[in-house]
């Protein structure tokens, strides 16, 4: 019997004919319940799981799996204890992997602790999202920690492990160590040096953020001659925007024009806020003036160049930018910032009073204003 020809509602039906009239068959039995889980009917699959005479590694780690991504953890966590006597590493990776798809990074990285304590084997999926995890949170030093392990295992060199590796020490600001890993890779394969490609652009990006210019420079032209990795569009941003925050616009106007590819939104995007950070009017002018030939309608142009203006007095300038502005007949999304605290992101925008402490909120900000204020009139 082909299984499409098997209606949601038979499948149960289904499972139960199967070991009345036929001996066992866990391979088939494993497809269902995977289909059940993909389809959302957990509950039934629940039925036909606990059904099976005997289940293998796939059925634990497909329901297991489903639990997470649906976000029943207690659930999946509940089958990972009925497990705890298998040592078996699929399971315990698709527990770890729910807890970080669930935003509960620390909890993944306290499982992976049990996981050493019981001596379950470590494979290279574990490494990639404990990585992924600390990636997620952050964390330099549990990284680290992660990564010492991992160099007393066969998986040190292994790709597709080394290419999260990278993206950890990327996104936590560490260049030097995000470059080891990298060098430290050994046969790179089509995806993983697509994988790469965007661990440079988390590279170029951090040494943006640290204001390592020298440093980031090196890594750019180091990238195609000693790694055979051809810069994207998303690389050359990514040097812009190092040159810009560093106050060379000059330099990044000429590295724009150097390029072996024509320069898009992104990349004189990066030149502009540069030029907003430092109030260069001179070249924010020029750089506005190659954005709005490529999109006349882009919002955030007229307001950075405002911005610029009103910075630096020029209120006519000012007033004939906002005018424009209006002229478009457009309104401006409002802004919006966010900070994470104890894993829950909390997102404000202009004159929110959604949150609960919002007047506590709004008395410190004030007190924060006065304090600024009063030290900006001192420095003078």
């Amino acid at each position: 019997m082909s299984l499409r020809c098997i209606s949601p509602p038979k499948w149960k039906h289904y499972i139960y004919k199967l070991y009345s009239t036929q001996p066992p068959q866990v391979i088939s039995t494993n497809i269902y319940i995977n289909k059940l889980v993909k389809s959302g009917q957990l509950d039934i699959a629940r039925n036909a799981f606990d059904e099976m005479p005997r289940r293998t590694d796939v059925s634990w780690n497909t329901m297991i799996s489903g639990y997470s991504k649906s976000g029943e953890i207690d659930k999946a966590l509940k089958l990972l204890e009925e497990t705890r006597g298998e040592r078996n590493s699929v399971t315990w990776n698709s527990m770890m992997s729910g807890y970080i798809q669930n935003e509960q990074c620390k909890e993944a990285l306290m499982l992976y602790l049990n996981m050493c304590r019981l001596q379950i084997a470590r494979t290279r999926s574990t490494f990639s999202i404990l990585f992924h995890a600390c990636s997620c949170l952050r964390s330099l030093q549990q990284g680290q920690s992660l990564h010492a392990h991992l160099i007393k295992t066969p998986l040190k060199s292994n790709v597709y492990v080394g290419t999260t590796l990278v993206d950890k020490y990327s996104k936590c600001g560490t260049t030097v160590d995000a470059h080891k890993s990298f060098s430290s890779i050994s046969s790179l394969n089509m995806v993983a040096r697509a994988a790469i490609v965007n661990g440079f652009v988390g590279i170029l990006s951090a040494c943006s953020h640290a204001g390592l210019v020298s440093e980031g420079m090196e890594l750019f032209r180091l990238m195609e001659k000693c790694y055979s990795v051809v810069p994207t569009i998303e690389h050359y941003a990514c040097v812009v925007d190092l040159l810009g925050r560093e106050g060379l616009l000059q330099e990044a106007d000429e590295f724009i024009k150097k390029m072996p590819v024509e320069a898009d939104e992104a990349v004189w995007g990066a030149l502009l806020h540069s030029c907003w950070y430092w109030m260069d009017m001179e070249v924010g002018e020029r750089v506005a003036e190659k954005l709005f030939s490529m999109n006349p309608n882009t919002i955030s142009v007229y307001v950075i160049l405002s911005n610029i203006y009103a910075v630096l007095g020029k209120w006519g300038e000012k007033l004939e930018v906002r005018q424009k502005l209006r002229d478009l007949e457009v309104e401006k999304d409002p802004g919006c910032s966010w900070i994470e605290l104890d894993n829950r992101l909390f997102v404000f925008s202009i004159e929110d009073r959604s949150h609960p402490r919002c007047n506590m909120i709004y008395a410190i900000l004030q007190h924060l204003e006065t304090n600024l204020n009063s030290f900006h009139f001192a420095s003078f």
